[in-house]
């Protein structure tokens, strides 16, 4: 998991979960090395539902670590048992909805269905937060964050990157990005922060959270530290 962190303050305020895949002989893979495989032989939603009651039993285990979020594919989005999976994690003991995000990027949002659309308000009046992933480099409509139940925005790293020239693109599409989110009265966090000078112009622009290596590389959970 990786830390998300208040840029006025530096307190942690929550986590996000990384899938990883842990070989037989000990190898770490990345997301990119087995996520395609598991796409092309229709894996992905139990990879999700994995990784959804893993964050379960980490928030129940630790009732005073804040948030944790894990990225949800577009695949268990338009999966039938996506709400059924979401009941029964949320059904362990000591689980606290409102610490659960989940996050969906932008191309997950590419086609939204009425089903979809309804699947998401039905996790959300359970107490969990939709958050958009990656935002800023999808092609979904402004107005899936005016009609679907989203509470937050993270911005892409490659944004992130660039907001040190102040006359870049890259700042000005942060600097706008956070004004449309403080506008709409969404939650925002920054990733890819590498060093103090991104955070406070990012903090300047708006956004609340940061999450990036200025802050410690990632952990294997969030009892543990970096």
């Amino acid at each position: 998991c990786s830390s998300d962190l208040d840029l006025r303050d530096g307190r942690v305020v929550g986590f996000e979960a990384l899938v990883r895949w842990t070989q037989e002989d000990g190898t770490v893979s990345l997301p990119d090395a087995f996520l395609p495989a598991a796409d092309r032989a229709g894996l992905l939603p139990a990879v999700d539902a994995a990784m959804v009651r893993a964050v379960c039993r980490e928030i129940a285990a630790n009732p005073n670590a804040g948030t944790i979020a894990v990225n949800i594919t577009a695949a268990s989005l338009h999966d039938p048992a996506f709400v059924d999976l979401i009941d029964a994690a949320l059904a362990m003991p000591g689980m606290d909805p409102a610490r659960l995000h989940l996050e969906v990027t932008e191309t997950g949002l590419l086609e939204v269905s009425p089903r979809v659309a309804a699947a998401m308000t039905a996790v959300a009046n359970r107490g969990v937060a939709w958050w958009v992933d990656d935002f800023g480099t999808g092609f979904s409509s402004i107005s899936h964050l005016r009609d679907l139940p989203i509470e937050g925005l993270k911005l892409d790293r490659s944004f992130t990157d660039g907001v040190q020239v102040r006359d870049s693109e890259d700042f000005r599409l942060a600097a706008g990005l956070a004004g449309l989110a403080t506008s709409l009265g969404l939650q925002t966090v920054a990733e890819g922060v590498e060093s103090a000078e991104q955070a406070q112009i990012l903090l300047g622009q708006g956004w609340q959270c940061g999450q990036g290596w200025l802050y410690g590389k990632a952990r294997p959970s969030i009892g543990e530290t970096s």
